[in-house]
């Protein structure tokens, strides 16, 4: 019997190429939604320190002029979060993206991986099949001839 070939390989292959691909820009896509993560803590933070230094001065005694430097610095650093975390949520909308693409892909490849296991099954079973066959064709040769020989001693 010939080699087991899977008719879908082909497809296959292409299906694990994507998913490959998938699976890179889903990696990529994470890595930036952690990247904003950071760049978002990170402006948070200096909001706040910049909050707590303007609590500090306003208690030791300051000027208006300092008093709305801060308070305009501090507007500034808030747009600033808010633009973050709106770039966050943009990636993050991203990944999701990202992420059903790859799941997809995913289960694209899974399907045709167990159909390629069945078609296997199915060869191997036939191959035991014909493989049994064979020898049960010889055994009963082998009988007919004794039966021959033991009749033409008789």
């Amino acid at each position: 019997m010939k080699k087991f070939q899977f008719q879908l390989d082909t497809v296959l292959r292409y299906k694990t190429q994507i998913l490959d691909i998938r699976l890179a820009e889903h990696g990529s896509a994470l890595a930036a939604v952690r990247r904003q993560e950071t760049i978002l803590e990170q402006a948070r933070q200096n909001r706040m320190d910049c909050e707590e230094e303007y609590r500090q001065r306003k208690a030791e005694g300051i000027t208006i002029v300092e008093a709305m430097k801060y308070e305009t610095g501090i507007e500034v650093l808030d747009a600033r979060v808010k633009r973050e975390a709106a770039a966050l949520r943009e990636l993050q909308r991203d990944e999701e993206k990202k992420r059903a693409a790859l799941v997809e892909a995913k289960q694209e490849t899974q399907s045709l991986e167990k159909l390629k296991d069945i078609k296997r099954g199915e060869y191997d079973s036939a191959i035991a099949k014909a493989e049994e066959k064979e020898i049960d064709d010889l055994v009963m040769a082998r009988r007919s001839a004794a039966s021959r020989e033991a009749q033409a001693e008789i």
